[in-house]
């Protein structure tokens, strides 16, 4: 079978396809083909060799190891082989999974059948996605759940509220601004480039400000009459992550989930913190799982099925394309999520 891989960190072009034998499932374990896989920003800090540190109990480890390193991400697959020790799964069976083994840039995988559960119609496990979804559409919705869980949950983003969405344009930034609307916030999207302004204000964005040409702090304080926004939802770190809290309200909750700078770091000034009472939160292990419940999956499949939410493929790549399928995730051309199709 074919499989991407890296031996050394750096652009895109450090990737490369090779051939390998077909992993076979152990007694535990299922065999899926795997039909399509998100370009993930996190896959992009780690060839960059970023995001090395050791995780939580619940991730111990981001996966950066001794090369070869194979690229990993959300994948939707549908099992072809069953290990002889496995029950409740059947081949055809179709899931949107992580944690592929030797990764998720490949033909063919296998992982512990245990982490597969579609669960039901009333009650969706953590790896079932709408029936509506195509498979490049199931990959694109990735992190719907975390969309859902870092502004719902754990940020408590209600009704009347209004949120700063960084990186609005992104794959997960189109889920979150179509979620916030449903929660009744007022949404303030931040984008890249001008062209990226029309399609998140279609999606139902508020106001849409464009971070290459506008004073965001200016701006953000004008649309909220100087009192600033409740949440600021950050997936990009940096100097981003380090201007949010002085242009916060009151009370305000700083979502931190990603580093899309692939800084890594930024530099925190606490007093804005203390001053307004700001609230930081991280996502990640624990958190990761919780936005997978079952209610929060039930909540967005009906979103789906209802046409109030949907995911954006802005591009679609073979795997024999992987290099440019990250050139373009990091040149940040579409609008929406970036997909490898097998």
């Amino acid at each position: 079978m074919r499989a991407v891989i890296y031996e050394q960190f750096g652009g895109p072009e450090v990737l490369t396809m090779i051939e390998m034998p077909e992993p076979s499932p152990g007694p535990e374990e299922v065999q899926v083909r795997v039909l399509a896989v998100a370009v993930d920003f996190i896959e992009l800090n780690k060839r960059h060799g970023g995001s090395g540190r050791v995780g939580s109990p619940e991730e111990p480890s981001y996966g950066i190891g001794a090369p070869p390193w194979f690229p990993g991400g959300t994948a939707c697959v549908e099992i072809i082989g069953l290990g002889s020790s496995v029950n409740g799964l059947a081949v055809g069976d179709r899931h949107l999974v992580g944690g592929l083994n030797p990764g998720a840039y490949v033909d063919i995988a296998v992982l512990p059948a245990a982490r597969l559960a579609a669960g039901t119609s009333k009650a969706p496990g953590p790896t079932a996605f709408p029936d509506a979804l195509t498979p490049t559409e199931a990959a694109a919705f990735d992190y719907a759940p975390v969309a859902y869980h870092t502004l719902r949950t754990a940020a408590g983003l209600q009704a009347g509220e209004t949120v700063l969405i960084h990186a609005a344009s992104g794959g997960t930034g189109v889920l979150a601004v179509q979620l916030a609307k449903h929660f009744g916030a007022t949404v303030i999207g931040v984008v890249g480039s001008s062209h990226k302004i029309s399609p998140v204000l279609a999606l139902g964005a508020d106001h849409v400000l464009n971070s290459k040409t506008d004073d965001i702090a200016s701006e953000v304080a004008q649309l909220t009459r100087n009192t600033g926004p409740d949440v600021v939802w950050d997936p990009v770190g940096g100097d981003i992550f380090t201007a949010s809290p002085e242009l916060m309200a009151e009370g305000g909750r700083l979502v931190s989930l990603g580093s899309n700078s692939f800084t890594g770091a930024a530099t925190v000034d606490f007093w804005p913190f203390w001053a307004k009472n700001i609230r930081l939160i991280g996502w990640g292990g624990r958190s990761n799982h919780d936005a997978h419940a079952p209610d929060i999956m039930q909540d967005l499949h009906t979103l789906v099925a209802a046409q109030q939410l949907r995911p954006i493929v802005g591009a679609e790549y073979p795997l024999d394309q992987a290099v440019d399928a990250h050139a373009a995730v990091e040149s940040r051309k579409y609008v929406g999520k970036v997909v490898l199709v097998p």
